[in-house]
C-alpha cells in the first residue's frame, strides 16, 4: 500500500497547475498511517522535476490513467485540492499546500473498511544532477 501512494505522489503527470512550483531536484517523503497498523511508513525519494514538469507539476501528485481517475480538481494559486478514485473501488480525497521550493499535503485513501492517511512533505533541493 505504502508503494501505492507513493505512485501515486510520484507517478506521472495528470493534476493541472501549481504553475508556482520551481523546476529541479526535489525530495519527496510520505508518511503513511495504515488503519490498523501502530507505525506509521515513510518512504523518501529524490525527483527531478523538469521544466515541462514545472509547466504541470501534478507529476508530483499521480496520474489518471488504469488504475486511478483524479477528479474535481481546485488550485487556488497556493492550494491543490482533488478526490481520486482507483481500481478495487479505492476512493479518497487530498490537499496540497505549495510554493516555488516546497509542499505540504494530506491525502486520504479508503475501501472495504479499510483506510489510510498520508502526509506528504516535498523540498526543492537545487538543479538536477
Amino acid at each position: 500500500m505504502k508503494r501505492f501512494v507513493l505512485g501515486l505522489v510520484l507517478g506521472g503527470s495528470a493534476l493541472p497547475g501549481l504553475a508556482d512550483i520551481e523546476p529541479g531536484s526535489w525530495e519527496v517523503t510520505v508518511r503513511m498511517q495504515i488503519e490498523g497498523m501502530t507505525e506509521p511508513q515513510t518512504i523518501t525519494q529524490v525527483q527531478c522535476l523538469t521544466p515541462e514538469q514545472a509547466k504541470d507539476p501534478g507529476s508530483l501528485f499521480g496520474k489518471s490513467g488504469p488504475l486511478c481517475e483524479f477528479s474535481n480538481r481546485n488550485d487556488t494559486g497556493s492550494t491543490l485540492t482533488f478526490d481520486v478514485a482507483c481500481s478495487m473501488q479505492m476512493r479518497g480525497k487530498g490537499s496540497v499546500r505549495y510554493t516555488a521550493q516546497s509542499l505540504e499535503g494530506d491525502l486520504e485513501i479508503g475501501f472495504e473498511g479499510f483506510s489510510s492517511r498520508s502526509r506528504i512533505s516535498g523540498r526543492r533541493l537545487g538543479g538536477c544532477g
